[in-house]
C-alpha cells in the first residue's frame, strides 16, 4: 500500500529541539500560527474552540500516561481561575465564545492571549 500525505510536513521549531516541550509551549505556538494567518487547523486539526480542548486535553493525558507531569500547565490553570474566574464553572470555551459572540477564532486567541500573558509573566523572554 502506497503512503500518502494530505499536508506538508512542518519541522519543528529550533528551540524544541533537544528538549521536553510542554503544553504552555504548544499553546504558544498555535497562537503563533494564527498570528501567522495559518489558523488554528493547523495545530489541532480543526478551526473550533472545542478542538483545541480536545487538544490540550489529550496533551495532558499524553503526558500524564507517560508517567511526568506538566508544573507550567498546572500552574496556568490555578492562574487562569483567578484571573478568569467565570471560566471556572462552565469551561473557557463556553465563557470565551459566548464573550466572542460565538466567533470561534476570536475565543481561541482570549485563551491562547491569555495562555501568553501567565508565560510573559513567568519565563525570562516569550515571543511576542
Amino acid at each position: 500500500m502506497t503512503e500518502k500525505r494530505v499536508i506538508k510536513e512542518e519541522p519543528i521549531p529550533e528551540e524544541w529541539r533537544g528538549r521536553r516541550v510542554g503544553l504552555m509551549d504548544a499553546l504558544l505556538y498555535a497562537r503563533q500560527q494564527i498570528l501567522e494567518k495559518r489558523g488554528l487547523w493547523f495545530v489541532t486539526g480543526f478551526d473550533t474552540v472545542e478542538s483545541l480542548v480536545a487538544f490540550t486535553m489529550g496533551w495532558a493525558s499524553n503526558t500524564q500516561f507517560n508517567g511526568e507531569s506538566d508544573r507550567e500547565w498546572c500552574d496556568f490553570l490555578d492562574w487562569f481561575d483567578e484571573v478568569e474566574p467565570a471560566a471556572r464553572y462552565e469551561g473557557w470555551q463556553v465563557t470565551f465564545l459566548r464573550e466572542c459572540g460565538g466567533d470561534h477564532e476570536r475565543a481561541v486567541m482570549k485563551f491562547l492571549d491569555r495562555a501568553h500573558e501567565f508565560v510573559s509573566l513567568r519565563r525570562a523572554s516569550p515571543k511576542p
